[in-house]
């Protein structure tokens, strides 16, 4: 989870120091996977969220003393402290949920525009938000292969709305590996493709599959820089092709 959003969700502006320390740690827990703090560290986590730095000795006192303590000293580690149990499982009773979220994907069109292309399908939504969030954090074997597995699907709708499925059905009612179904959409006449598309239909092809059967290819940001603006104009045709948009 991002720490603005935490800040919101917690409304941390709002809260005493003392509850702001209890907060900052409990995300510092579910992010770093540490249950010991210092008072350095905890200063730290003040200052990296834009709080005033708080006072090392008046804040301890408060932690570890009185009917509103939230912390014990560490026996295991000199110099540490690590939260009451009591306190620990109010804190995951009240937040844990929020870290086992398996369906958002945080992307920002950060190679392929969500506002043009998201909300027709919720399939395609997730594929390109995942491509998004692979590009954004150097996965770029993952953006590859989910990139032609997009390329795939496409092209398939786009089959389906014309009506002309059966051209890319095989013997046992399958439709055709990606090489044979781009062979058939270069030269069907029904689908028509511009020869702008037609052009570059191998290359999208071939980086997803030097990613996903390469055994010692690893794709780069240039490989996918390379194609991204071809395959951008391939989206919008064969999403018009498709009749999403």
């Amino acid at each position: 989870m991002k720490i603005l959003d935490y800040i919101e969700l917690v409304e941390l502006i709002n809260k005493t120091e003392l509850e702001r320390t209890k907060y900052l740690c409990y995300y510092h827990y579910r992010e770093k996977n540490v249950s010991m703090f210092t008072m350095a560290l905890i200063l730290d986590l003040f200052t990296c969220c834009g709080f005033n730095r708080p006072n090392a000795t008046r804040l301890k006192n408060k932690l570890i003393k009185g009917k509103d303590k939230i912390m014990l000293l560490s026996k295991e580690k000199v110099g540490t402290l690590i939260f009451i149990p009591v306190i620990f499982q109010s804190l995951e009773k009240e937040l844990s949920g929020n870290w086992t979220d398996t369906l958002t994907i945080e992307s920002n069109s950060e190679l392929f525009e969500e506002s043009k292309f998201c909300g027709k399908r919720n399939f395609l939504d997730r594929l390109i938000r995942q491509i998004n969030f692979s590009y954004s954090n150097n996965c770029f074997d993952g953006c590859a292969v989910l990139m032609r597995r997009l390329f795939e699907v496409l092209l398939v709708l786009s089959y389906q709305n014309l009506e002309i499925e059966a051209c890319i059905i095989d013997e046992q009612g399958n439709h055709f590996m990606l090489e044979r179904l781009v062979k058939e959409a270069v030269q069907n006449k029904s689908l028509n493709l511009s020869s702008r598309v037609r052009k570059h239909l191998n290359s999208f092809r071939e980086v997803g599959n030097n990613s996903a059967h390469s055994i010692t290819y690893t794709a780069g940001k240039k490989d996918i820089d390379d194609i991204k603006t071809n395959y951008r104009v391939m989206m919008e045709e064969l999403y018009n092709k498709a009749g999403l948009i």
